[in-house]
């Protein structure tokens, strides 16, 4: 076996790694969604997405991102506790400070932040729906910080990725009960509260399992020291930045749909991004955890490049077959997954998914870059990502309608995935040429899929294409599982 073929084999294991966290996020995730479509209808849905949309950005803010720092100053400092206490209560009290500035101003001018959210002008009263209802929201901010943005980053910096995983299933099944019960008894106004106890019960999980780890009074101290703060802001300004764009976009954009055409629409809107949301992690998994961790080992080397080129032919392989099933079921997905209030979303999913393609093929060089301490070149990417996306949507959902907004996104992906390709193009290997082979493939197969699926035309055809790019998929696990075995058998 080639060594090009034996980190293909790891990329693939690292894609299964994190599976079984995903494969429950998703089964419950489903359940939820068909939950949530039944009870509070497209309408509840749309509601419900500037509310999670409007969480993410506060944690993005008051987790001030440094998660990642964490990892790092953990993995560098070792069996270095002193110092390792020093720059976790750094973080710890910079995150609590800025998530209890946000609940203040949140507190201070409620009924701005409603306005802000959902508009002026909707009828937010007729859905049971008030400020108070927000200001939970908000609440569970804090909460999350906590667990997201502080005690995750201690069970990667500690090493300890299974523990992460049982309490994160732990939380994903006790917040899903949580939130199906809220909404049976409450209706929408439940829904909002369910974010803030879902963010207790992560929480919770949370810390149940990190004192396996290190032990309380070590991780919940108060003080804070220049020298650690000035090791984690390098990564974290960049990391802030990046993540904090994507939801205020995605408020922005909701915003617009839902003073311009209602939340009903905005509840179609989140079928795709929702879809979206599901199946990326699968496709993911190897990124963050075999491609990112590698080229922040090896760098720039000729290793590095070939992790890439791996990187690449996995990616496109995976989303060319799963954009092609699912927009070969999405008449079937759709209405499984929702209700049939939800069928006329189904027009969205082609043009959602194109852009993922090229979306997916960006994001594997982004996570290169990450892996390099390029960061100026991650957060102008991600900026001019995020800047061409509103832009585009907004213009787009003014004139075309909500199909606008992911034609937007996929406008801003082709630029990001452009540009990628052009550095890729320039600094060639004897692989470069085959991998543009692949990816090329990749996005013909989702293409022509996508055309088929938004004329819906030729059944058959879309049969096939799944058919074929699934066996391409399968064939190019089992050529890396079998790999070891002939690598043996010819080596004396």
């Amino acid at each position: 076996m080639s060594e090009r073929e034996s980190i293909i084999k790891h990329h693939w294991r690292a894609f299964f790694s994190g599976s079984a966290l995903s494969l429950t996020r998703l089964l419950t995730g489903f359940v939820r969604i068909k939950y949530v479509a039944l009870v509070l209808g497209t309408a509840g849905v749309g509601f419900l997405s500037q509310a999670t949309q409007l969480q993410l950005l506060g944690i993005s803010i008051a987790s001030l991102s440094l998660a990642v720092g964490i990892i790092n100053r953990m993995g560098a400092l070792g069996d270095k506790r002193d110092y390792e206490r020093r720059m976790l209560s750094t973080a710890f009290t910079a995150q609590i400070t800025v998530a209890s500035a946000m609940l203040l101003l949140a507190v201070a001018s409620p009924a701005r932040l409603t306005i802000a959210l959902f508009g002026r002008d909707t009828p937010l009263s007729s859905f049971g729906i008030s400020s108070f209802e927000v200001l939970a929201v908000v609440f569970s901010v804090p909460l999350s910080v906590v667990a997201s943005g502080y005690l995750e980053g201690v069970f990667f910096g500690g090493g300890r990725y299974d523990l992460y995983v049982k309490a994160s299933i732990w939380a994903t099944v006790s917040g899903f009960v949580s939130t199906l019960a809220m909404i049976w008894f409450w209706r929408l106004p439940g829904a909002f509260w369910s974010i803030f106890a879902s963010s207790a019960l992560l929480l919770t999980a949370f810390l149940v399992f990190v004192r396996r780890i290190r032990p309380y009074s070590h991780l919940f101290r108060f003080g804070f020291d220049l020298s650690e703060a000035n090791a984690l802001v390098r990564f974290s300004i960049v990391m802030l930045v990046s993540g904090a764009l994507v939801p205020l976009a995605r408020l922005w954009i909701q915003r617009d749909v839902i003073v311009r055409y209602g939340p009903d629409s905005n509840g179609l809107l989140q079928v795709p991004l929702a879809i979206t949301a599901y199946y990326t992690p699968f496709l993911t998994n190897a990124l963050w955890g075999r491609l990112h961790p590698t080229i922040t080992r090896v760098g720039a080397s000729p290793e590095g490049r070939r992790e890439l080129t791996a990187a690449l032919r996995v990616t496109a392989t995976l989303s060319a077959a799963a954009i092609a099933a699912i927009l070969f079921l999405k008449d079937v997905l759709v209405p499984l997954a929702y209700s049939r209030a939800f069928v006329p979303a189904t027009n969205l999913l082609p043009a959602e998914l194109v852009g993922d393609y090229f979306y997916f093929i960006a994001l594997t060089f982004s996570v290169y870059a990450l892996g390099l301490s390029r960061l100026r070149v991650y957060l102008a990417g991600w900026i001019g990502y995020s800047v061409i996306a509103l832009l585009g949507s907004l213009y787009l959902v003014r004139h075309i309608g909500i199909v606008g907004v992911p034609i937007g996104y996929g406008i801003s992906a082709v630029a990001a995935c452009g540009v990628s390709l052009v550095w890729f193009l320039g600094n060639t290997d004897e692989d470069t040429a085959r991998t543009c082979v692949i990816v090329a493939a990749g996005l013909a197969v989702s293409a022509i899929q996508a055309w088929l699926a938004w004329t819906d035309r030729l059944q058959i055809l879309q049969g096939v294409i799944v058919a074929g790019t699934a066996t391409a998929a399968a064939l190019s696990l089992w050529r890396a599982s079998v790999g070891p075995s002939t690598k043996a058998t010819t080596v004396p």
